[in-house]
């Protein structure tokens, strides 16, 4: 007996089951992002080779997010894109597994940088190319929840495995994991009709704060860095020398040095808790807990940024960061075993929900505070400041946390993020965004 749905009803189900392919990329990509600090200090390597080899793959991303934009543009086609990524990554995974050694890790944890990226910008194109306008936000959502899907997986599973099985061969894992996606990317994505170029991703301000909201996330990420940055950049310099966009100069700065300090925190983080006494599953636990938190949230997090304020709620994000990095400098000095293990959890739960309210914040800021000109170069530039900065805190939080201490180094952080809140709060008075704070709403 024949199915009675509708065929229109078929063909958009197909068109949209594509989403499913990278579930278990991230699998694989998720639970190694915990993994690589951790294998780095199995190899041998201290605080100093995780903030070395992190900046290198955060460097890499860079120039790797330009690339492919470029090479999506010229070649319409989207399933490539995703077989490069998944198999790439696969055969990466491999090599780190039969060349367990620093320098080999560092230059393949580079590679990954390269070919992770491969399908960022076409998912982001395939959800405009398979849905309708209207329905582009729930499709980014869907996108957004499948990809964390896959991380939380994948980190739940480094939770079980580190708890009874050492913690090499749990690259074995991931590489099969992503091995999975490049069977699903033959299976489940069909060419569009219709195909977009990457000027299509220039956001509106409706959306942006959901599609931003983990920017970390590569292949949830709907930025593309645009073509002309460094051109942009000059003119937004030389715009800010003559008096104009002072305001969004002003974000850019506070946005650069909040990424800074995030990384100050960030890249020596698990080094951190390996020296306080924190065992390879109970950092994978940590970063579970991060994770699920920052999904939990994101559903009610448009409301909840409205009820601290709207785009003020950036500036009460980096007072609350600012004291929490203070609160973990302290706790560097006392406190150690399951009791870091405990603070750790509610420390980067919290660090995820401040995270999503400045990120909700300032992005609204950003996009009301633009004209329809250059819309796409100046995100794009905001983007890659913000990589920048990772990249710059990546680099010296190493030295700090090897020679100063933990304690100094999450001073550090603290100190530059209220210098972010500084700059961030004469950036809303630039733009005309008061200070004051208004009358509480409930959230939505």
């Amino acid at each position: 007996m024949g199915s009675t749905q509708p065929e229109s009803a078929v063909s958009t189900k197909n068109r949209k089951s594509w989403v499913w392919s990278v579930l278990p990329l991230n699998v694989g990509v998720g639970g190694f992002g915990t993994m690589v600090p951790l294998y780095i200090l199995y190899l041998g390597g201290n605080v100093v080779q995780v903030a070395l080899i992190t900046t290198l793959y955060n460097a890499v991303l860079i120039p790797a997010s330009i690339f492919w934009g470029r090479m999506t543009d010229r070649l319409e086609r989207r399933r490539v894109f995703f077989v490069i990524a998944s198999a790439g990554t696969t055969a990466i995974f491999a090599a780190m597994f039969l060349l367990p050694n620093l320098s080999d890790l560092a230059a393949l944890y580079g590679a990954l940088g390269l070919v992770v990226t491969a399908n960022a910008v076409a998912a982001n194109l395939l959800v405009m190319e398979t849905s309708e306008k209207k329905d582009w936000v729930a499709s980014y959502s869907t996108l957004y929840l499948i990809v964390n899907l896959g991380t939380i997986i994948g980190v739940a599973v480094g939770v079980v495995w580190t708890s009874t099985l050492p913690l090499g061969p749990f690259l074995v894992f991931c590489a099969a994991a992503t091995c999975a996606s490049v069977v699903l990317s033959y299976r489940l994505i069909s060419e569009p009709k219709r195909t977009m170029e990457t000027g299509h991703l220039s956001p509106n301000p409706a959306d942006i704060p959901s599609r931003l909201y983990r920017h970390a996330v590569l292949l949830a990420h709907p930025i593309s860095v645009s073509k002309g940055t460094a051109r942009d950049a000059l003119r937004v310099l030389r715009a800010a020398r003559a008096g104009a966009m002072t305001g969004s100069f002003l974000l850019f700065s506070s946005a650069f040095l909040f990424t800074t300090a995030s990384a100050f925190f960030n890249t020596p983080f698990v080094p951190f808790l390996v020296r306080s006494g924190l065992g390879d599953n109970e950092v994978f636990a940590v970063a579970l807990i991060n994770t699920v938190a920052a999904v939990a949230v994101y559903r009610w997090m448009g409301g909840f940024a409205r009820w601290l304020g709207g785009p003020k709620g950036g500036l009460y994000s980096l007072v609350a960061r600012t004291i929490l990095c203070l609160v973990l400098a302290a706790a560097a000095l006392a406190v150690s075993g399951f009791a870091m293990f405990l603070l750790a959890m509610v420390f980067y739960a919290l660090m995820g929900l401040t995270y999503a309210v400045w990120n909700s914040s300032t992005s609204v800021v950003l996009l009301s505070s633009l004209g329809q000109a250059r819309q796409g170069s100046i995100i794009g530039l905001y983007a890659a400041l913000g990589a920048l900065g990772t990249v710059a805190g990546s680099l010296f939080t190493g030295y700090v946390a090897y020679y100063l201490g933990y304690a100094t180094t999450f001073t550090v952080a603290a100190a530059l993020m209220l210098l972010s809140f500084f700059v961030l709060r004469s950036a809303l008075k630039s733009l005309g965004h008061t200070t004051a704070r208004s009358p509480p709403q409930p959230p939505d």
